[in-house]
């Protein structure tokens, strides 16, 4: 490789995160994936709410345990999961909260016309 070539990001990842880091960051994405599908399951009244519920729960215990994330971060994890928060209208599969939960945008974006929203 030279100095030219861009390293890939799997590459990068694994050389410049610590071990410590890598779990926080492992358990902050698992947290974020359990949130987006319990709001869901919330909403929509889904038999998987109390799972993902108790999931949730124990990886943000975890979380709480990491020295790598600290108290701010779980403060903004809070508000950005209160975002989530809605009373079903719809199925999940056309519900565009549950749809720009689960591309990563926040709820008060419109969502992009390529992505199924308004043209």
């Amino acid at each position: 490789m030279t100095p030219t070539q861009p390293r890939s990001a799997l590459a990068l990842t694994a050389t410049t995160v610590p071990p410590r880091d890598r779990e926080a960051s492992r358990l902050l994405a698992l947290w974020v994936d359990l949130t987006v599908r319990l709001a869901s399951a919330a909403a929509h009244q889904s038999s998987d709410e109390p799972s993902l519920r108790n999931m949730q729960v124990q990886v943000e215990e975890a979380l709480l345990d990491q020295p790598a994330v600290p108290d701010a971060v779980m403060a903004e994890l809070w508000a950005w999961e209160a975002t989530l928060l809605h009373v079903a209208e719809m199925p999940p599969e056309n519900c565009l909260i549950c749809r720009k939960a689960r591309l990563g945008l926040p709820a008060d974006v419109p969502l992009p016309a390529r992505v199924g929203g308004v043209r």
